[in-house]
């Protein structure tokens, strides 16, 4: 009964199969638009397509530090109960959105060509040119869709509506594969027909987010009214490491197609690297699924200031990454030579063999990487952004490009191939290393790895912490709340009341929450504060306000529900909340 882990593991395992299963539907037409364009528009347009990936990765950075930074904001104010200060972040980072995708559609398609070059085709891969310029342009209208469903895809979440995120990337995901075997079989449009099925899809997908909004019962509802600077900064300061990964990438990409270009001399290791490329966004997609939810759960333990709910979180978290880097590392590593194939025609025979190669040095690498993006989104949701940003340009940039230059001359392609474990394998290192110099010794528990600003919430000597998972539980619970009051010198009324609080509580939402069946947990704090006492609940059953609930169920006896009463009338302060799917009361004596 001791502990509150149960809540937050279930609700992270609920809430990364719900954000994997989007980011899978996402990097399934990221993937087959490789296939399609492969396989039926040659090796050039393979290479057009790897070459772009820095446009691709620009994007994402600028949706990542709108996305993650609007998450973990908002998520903090919820975890503190400031739903206010959640929507006025919310409504400024849509106008930042909208923005931002103006001028990215305006500078890209007025500057195309000249990008195009910038990107590498130039020289010996001059010929790439039209095939890359056709294809950005057709993706310049994807900008503002892509830019707002990733905001949507995190915030969505926190307003209880997570399917939504799911069948809008699914409808997504098959609109563009089906616009990509129409262009590519019937149309005949080349590489602008491909970009502009991705831009429809998105599009479509972005209408199927927009009917959340006409909800009824959502936190989230634009308003010009709240709008803060301080929200801005919030927002654009807590996303940067998303943005630091994204610009790393693009950076890494460019320069990494450059020590190919340059030891290779031919456009097969550049598609074969483009191939590599696509695979590692599919695979990487699914381990920073892993990330965002840690983020996300971060920011509530954050604004909560939750001690045994962060290091529940970090063993869920780094366990579920090491679980699915380990599948996915024995399937690529397994199926390279499968998976590379279906890129390629009869005539990529070389591209194909040197990506398979390729997929294989990187498949070493996905559970280190896993762990890594765990602590690096961890972080982020803690608002250590100094140390995150470290960590992103570190693992995303430095260590992986540096080993590369250095090893080009000797190994050639394979440096490429390489750097990928290098890097994570360096950014692991530094990440224990941190810790060790934390702790000032070695860091073998889990504990040591949470990387809190402290003070961090209550002290242990003022907090009791206790889960119900059964009737027969909340009697025992409320004992144990009793001995707690009266043995840190609670007043008589403090003692009698918060305990009968606490059971007469539990009971009714054991008897309305539990009775679907389902496994149920309520996870109960009571903290001694500085200027009173602080009770916390929290529950994984349906939609449930004790507050309204009592006024509802008033009754003539004047003992029923009395605890609850007595100490809702004493209080300070009372608020409910609803998000994540989970019910979260808050209590000020």
């Amino acid at each position: 009964m001791k502990g509150n882990g149960r809540i937050i593991s279930k609700l992270f395992r609920s809430s990364v199969i719900s954000i994997i299963a989007a980011a899978i539907a996402t990097m399934v037409g990221v993937v087959v638009d490789g296939i399609i364009i492969g396989r039926f528009l040659g090796e050039d347009s393979m290479a057009a397509y790897g070459l772009i990936t820095p446009v691709i990765n620009l994007a994402t950075a600028f949706s990542g530090i709108l996305a993650t930074g609007a998450q973990v904001v908002c998520a903090q104010h919820l975890g503190a109960g400031k739903s206010d200060r959640a929507r006025h972040a919310f409504s400024m980072c849509m106008i930042i959105t909208v923005i931002i995708s103006v001028i990215m559609m305006v500078v890209f398609g007025g500057f195309r060509d000249n990008v195009c070059v910038l990107l590498g085709a130039r020289g010996k891969s001059a010929h790439l040119l039209p095939l890359v310029s056709d294809y950005l342009l057709g993706l310049i209208f994807a900008f503002p869709s892509l830019l707002l469903l990733f905001e949507f895809n995190s915030l969505m979440r926190l307003d209880g509506d997570p399917n939504r995120v799911v069948v809008a990337v699914v409808v997504m995901t098959v609109l563009d594969i089906a616009g990509d075997i129409l262009n590519a079989l019937v149309i005949h449009g080349g590489m602008l027909g491909m970009g502009l099925a991705t831009s429809i899809s998105y599009f479509v997908a972005l209408i199927i987010m927009l009917l959340h909004f006409t909800k009824k019962d959502i936190i989230f509802r634009f308003s010009f009214k709240g709008l803060s600077i301080k929200d801005f900064c919030d927002i654009l300061i807590t996303g940067s490491s998303s943005a630091m990964g994204s610009v790393c990438a693009m950076l890494r990409n460019a320069v990494l197609n450059g020590i190919l270009v340059a030891t290779v001399l031919s456009s097969t290791a550049v598609a074969a690297f483009g191939i590599l490329n696509t695979v590692f966004n599919f695979t990487s997609s699914i381990m920073i699924g892993v990330g965002l939810t840690t983020a996300m759960i971060a920011g509530m333990v954050l604004g909560e200031q939750d001690r045994s709910a962060a290091l529940q979180l970090v063993k869920t978290a780094v366990k579920t990454a090491l679980v699915i880097g380990f599948f996915l590392s024995v399937m690529l590593f397994v199926f390279a030579d499968m998976i590379a194939g279906v890129f390629g025609s009869a005539d990529g025979a070389g591209m194909v063999a040197l990506a398979a190669r390729g997929l294989r040095f990187y498949a070493v690498s996905i559970m280190l990487y896993g762990v890594n993006i765990v602590f690096v989104n961890y972080t982020q949701g803690m608002r250590r952004m100094l140390l995150t940003n470290i960590f992103c340009f570190l693992q995303g940039f430095v260590y992986m490009v540096a080993p590369a230059m250095a090893l080009a001359g000797i190994l050639q392609t394979d440096a490429v191939w390489l750097c990928f474990l290098i890097g994570e394998a360096l950014t692991l290192i530094s990440i224990i290393v941190f810790a060790a110099v934390t702790k000032r010794g070695l860091p073998f528990a889990i504990s040591d790895y949470l990387f809190l600003k402290e003070p961090f919430g209550v002290a242990s000597d003022d907090l009791f912490e206790v889960s119900i998972t059964a009737q027969n539980e909340v009697i025992p619970a409320s004992e144990e709340v009793q001995d707690f009051c009266s043995g840190k010198n609670a007043d008589k009324k403090i003692s009698t009341l918060v305990p009968l609080f606490v059971e007469e509580l539990s009971n009714n939402i054991v008897e309305f929450g539990f009775a679907d069946g389902r496994e149920h947990s309520i996870d109960i704090r009571v903290m001694k504060v500085e200027n009173g006492w602080t009770l916390r609940f929290r529950d994984n059953c349906k939609l449930f306000d004790p507050t309204e609930w009592i006024k509802l169920h008033e009754s003539d006896d004047p003992t029923a529900n009395i605890g609850i009463r007595m100490v809702c009338g004493m209080a300070k302060s009372v608020n409910y909340l609803n998000t994540m799917e989970l019910n979260n009361l808050t209590i000020n004596l």
